[in-house]
């Protein structure tokens, strides 16, 4: 006869162990993926921002395991998604130069902007990074657990 012996209790110990190496692994990844996702955006050739204020408007953030995101702030919404062809109203006027040549109007007609979509390549780069650091940490959790 062959008889097995299960103790309870030191496999709730080891599940539990391996349930806390999981979830931390998982927000490592998140950590990650939410980098990879802030640094891409920020990184972009897709646009020219003059002033600087669209790449420093693009922030990470995460909290453990459950909760992260990025922040695309500034033009990048009309950045990444273009603009219809529109009429943009000067109070009282519009001043630009074209080729050394100061123009005022009271309007023009705007062509619109292409789209650049840098923020669904931002996004498909951090979940890259986060699915390779998953797997990663979450096999290193297992092995370690053992």
């Amino acid at each position: 006869w062959l008889m097995l012996q299960v103790e309870t209790a030191k496999c709730l110990e080891g599940l539990a162990m391996v349930e806390a190496g999981i979830l931390q692994a998982i927000g490592l990844a998140m950590r990650d993926g939410i980098k990879a996702t802030e640094a891409s955006g920020k990184q972009t050739s897709m646009f020219k921002d003059r002033s600087g204020t669209t790449r420093a408007s693009i922030r990470g953030s995460y909290e453990g395991a459950r909760r992260g995101f990025v922040t695309f702030g500034g033009a990048s919404r009309l950045l990444n998604s273009g603009t219809p062809p529109h009429v943009i109203v000067g109070r009282p006027m519009l001043r630009f130069v074209v080729n050394g040549t100061v123009f005022f109007r009271r309007m023009v007609h705007h062509p619109g902007t292409a789209e650049r979509p840098f923020v669904q390549e931002a996004r498909d780069r951090g979940e890259m990074v986060a699915d390779w650091a998953a797997e990663l940490y979450v096999g290193e959790a297992i092995r370690r657990a053992h």
